[in-house]
């Protein structure tokens, strides 16, 4: 097993229940970072091995992309909104979240993504301060492409750093279980995703 990580003491629960910190990846050699997915919280797969979206759900999500002609390491980078795994996969608490949004805002402002993909309801309402991920994707569907998206964004971190032009994606989550429910629309989530991440692709 890891050690545990030393690093950065803020969230005493997440401290007790982390293996490592799972810090972001960009692309490699400096690449520009096309896409930047950004998802809740590292999984217990994510937390042993270091790295984000390695689990089941991450490889639905990079096999999506990959479908979509964007590979890891090379057009994208991944990202969570905290970055150590919560007791039991909970959700991480809205303290833990602002302890850790200065650590995205540093990611951002260095990978300078064309889009963010954000992964889950968690994730998408950390950026924009909006409940709901199809509120979240209805209200990005009408104004993503505002050159002032920056100014509607909800956590000042991200605000500041966040670059102009790039468009916000929001999308399901992708573990088996919330992939298989249904949309308020009465799709499946799963259908969302692959739409969500064809509107991203077609503005890239």
């Amino acid at each position: 097993m890891p050690e545990r990580s030393t690093h950065c003491q803020k969230c005493p629960a997440l401290c007790q229940s982390r293996t490592q910190i799972v810090a972001p990846d960009l692309p490699e050699f400096g690449r520009p970072c096309r896409v930047l997915v950004v998802g809740e919280a590292p999984g217990a797969d994510e937390d042993a091995q270091g790295k984000g979206f390695v689990g089941r759900a991450g490889r639905t999500l990079h096999t999506l992309l990959e479908a979509h002609g964007l590979r890891r390491g090379l057009d994208y980078g991944c990202a969570n909104i905290v970055r150590c795994r919560p007791p039991e996969n909970r959700k991480p608490t809205t303290i833990e979240i602002g302890h850790c949004l200065p650590y995205l805002a540093e990611t951002m402002e260095r990978a300078q993504p064309q889009a963010v993909l954000t992964v889950g309801e968690t994730a998408t309402r950390a950026i924009t301060g909006i409940r709901g991920l199809s509120e979240n994707m209805r209200f990005l569907a009408e104004y993503g492409q505002d050159p002032k998206l920056a100014e509607m964004l909800y956590p000042l971190e991200i605000r500041r750093v966040w670059p102009e032009g790039t468009r916000l994606f929001p999308m399901p989550h992708t573990s088996p279980l919330a992939w298989n429910r249904n949309a308020p629309d009465g799709r499946k989530w799963a259908a969302v995703g692959v739409e969500q991440v064809q509107r991203m692709v077609d503005v890239l």
